[in-house]
């Protein structure tokens, strides 16, 4: 990813990945497995169609490519959106952090395993910023400041 002043891409949200380490990595080398903190640059909303347009957060969040410290080194935060699907047996909609990545030629942030199964792998992500229980309420009903991360791949 070039992160340069002609790359225009949206900002995001800081998340903080939460992870029991008694159960080592149960993501199977999913993108929360080494990373501490997630950038939630926006929202995948399939609950009518499957249409894979990832949606850009409101304004006033962090710049693209925050930083963060962990352990004496910096990182680049690995980038997530949030996917919004309807239950298959149940009446209700559920939502979960998906990996996603920049595409530089379409100018917009596409899946990371687009046509691939992503489960959960045991982790999840959140922060005390309002702006995550306004996004969820906007879409789920209900405020959640905490989501599961969809990053296990089962081949």
């Amino acid at each position: 990813m070039n992160n340069n002043e002609n790359d225009h891409r949206p900002a995001g949200l800081l998340l903080d990945v939460y992870r029991a380490h008694r159960l080592g990595d149960c993501t199977n080398g999913g993108i929360s497995a080494a990373a501490d903190t997630l950038l939630l640059v926006g929202v995948l909303d399939e609950r009518r169609a499957r249409t894979g347009r990832i949606t850009s957060l409101p304004s006033g969040c962090t710049p693209h490519g925050a930083r963060s410290h962990v352990g004496g080194r910096e990182q680049i935060s690995p980038t997530v959106a949030v996917r919004i699907r309807r239950h298959a047996f149940i009446e209700g909609s559920y939502a979960a952090l998906v990996g996603v990545e920049w595409n530089a030629d379409r100018r917009r942030y596409e899946l990371t395993e687009a046509g691939r199964v992503v489960m959960f792998g045991g982790n999840y992500a959140g922060t005390s910023d309002s702006r995550l229980g306004e996004l969820s309420e906007r879409y789920l009903g209900h405020r959640s400041m905490i989501l599961p991360i969809h990053d296990r791949i089962e081949d």
